[in-house]
């Protein structure tokens, strides 16, 4: 008796402790993109006069994307993030680019981002913690985060964000 209450305290364990999602690995794989399953770690920004948090767009997919205002490749696909954005602008999609300019201030991160045909909102990671709960070597970095709030997929560099692969993938999440 007593194996078999460890036995189902056991399987109990694994469904409450488990995430599963419908990604279909084909998407990740078309798109360019590395599988990632991890809980995303919660983190602040300021953002004028508010504070944001990873935790508050639970139940939203969140396209978390890290940039600098010196790197060329960010700067070529910010017109592809534009457009991806006006696909999902209606739709549950947030979008996070933070800018990781150590020197740079919020008036000229987002004078960038205009520059480069962006007309969505961009952060800058110094105005909170995120940093020390997502460290890249390098820019460009994006994250795909389900309305769960865990990692599904996690690119580096630069990639081709209207394609129709990158589209599917995000339409999956929504409708997971």
């Amino acid at each position: 008796m007593k194996k078999i209450s460890l036995f189902i305290a056991a399987v109990l364990m694994l469904i409450a402790f488990s995430h599963s999602y419908g990604i279909d690995r084909k998407l990740l794989n078309k798109a360019g993109l590395q599988e990632i399953k991890q809980e995303a770690p919660d983190f602040i920004l300021a953002a004028g006069n508010q504070t944001i948090s990873l935790k508050g767009y639970t139940g939203r997919v969140v396209v978390l994307h890290f940039w600098a205002t010196w790197c060329k490749p960010c700067r070529e696909e910010f017109p592809l993030f534009e457009k991806m954005y006006q696909s999902f602008n209606d739709k549950s999609v947030v979008f996070l680019p933070i800018a990781i300019d150590a020197k740079a201030t919020q008036t000229e991160i987002d004078a960038v981002a205009k520059e480069f045909g962006a007309n969505f909102p961009v952060f800058l990671a110094t105005s909170g913690n995120v940093t020390d709960k997502y460290w890249t070597w390098g820019v460009p970095v994006t994250y795909f985060i389900d309305k769960k709030g865990w990692i599904i997929s996690r690119a580096l560099g630069q990639r081709k964000w209207d394609s129709p692969e990158v589209m599917s993938l995000i339409e999956s999440l929504l409708a997971d």
